[in-house]
């Protein structure tokens, strides 16, 4: 799974999601920066701090599994483009200016998608019953509401847009203002096994599925449909036929 940063070639962003729980046993919490965990304490409820740090060990996870560098050398920065400030903005990581990464979180789950390609990921409890009308109407399209009413499962299908359009403002390509004027053509969407389904929006390939186990939806944008990935229930010493061992 190892790849030069700097290879050009599109193969589609490692995608992985796990468990906060399952992170945090596994990868050592002293690799969160400083201001990575001045961010996470201000969080209220410890489920949120949980799955902040470990969606930001998973993304160094995902980075090391991709270039083959050591986890531990991988330090992940933030930085807003419009003010400036490294309290919020697109992550990165330093010395890697080639390799782009994405995280998301919500309480249960995390995910970290990284590729040489801009990628966006984003996940979100697929428990959620009630769709605020309000919230539809500022999201989606006329015809993305109507399809939306009309789905057997109304909240899942609200969901597999929602998750769509926030990896494509992650990936830079949309405004949250402006998602109630783009759609992913349903025209373009397949199945491409797994459960997962794939659509297009312009040049990029725009993932959804829902994970039994995590009970989220999660999605992922990029050049090419995501290589989805799991995380190892153990270092590499435990690892089992067919699992990817952590990177050192």
């Amino acid at each position: 799974m190892s790849k030069d940063a700097t290879d050009n070639s599109p193969q589609g962003p490692l995608v992985v999601a796990a468990s906060p729980e399952e992170v945090l046993r596994t990868m050592d919490p002293h690799l969160l920066t400083a201001s990575e965990r001045r961010r996470g304490a201000v969080l209220r409820h410890p489920a949120d701090r949980h799955s902040h740090a470990a969606a930001h060990l998973l993304v160094r996870y995902c980075a090391a599994a991709l270039t083959g560098r050591p986890v531990g050398t991988l330090a992940l920065v933030q930085r807003c483009a419009d003010c400036g400030s490294t309290d919020h903005g697109k992550p990165s990581l330093t010395g890697l200016p080639d390799l782009h990464v994405s995280l998301a979180h919500t309480r249960g789950a995390v995910v970290a998608g990284v590729d040489g390609y801009p990628v966006g990921v984003d996940v979100e409890d697929s428990r959620v019953h009630e769709i605020d009308p309000a919230v539809m109407t500022y999201t989606l399209t006329a015809a993305e509401v109507g399809r939306v009413q009309s789905a057997r499962d109304p909240s899942t299908a609200f969901l597999r847009l929602w998750v769509r359009k926030e990896c494509l403002v992650k990936i830079g390509v949309v405004t949250l203002d402006g998602l109630s004027r783009i759609e992913i053509d349903p025209g373009t969407e397949r199945d491409v096994g797994a459960g997962r389904t794939v659509g297009r929006f312009g040049s990029l390939h725009v993932a959804d599925w829902f994970d039994e186990a995590l009970q989220v939806v999660i999605a992922a944008a990029g050049s090419e449909p995501p290589i989805v990935g799991s995380f190892p229930v153990g270092p590499a010493s435990a690892a089992g036929p067919g699992e990817t061992p952590l990177p050192t």
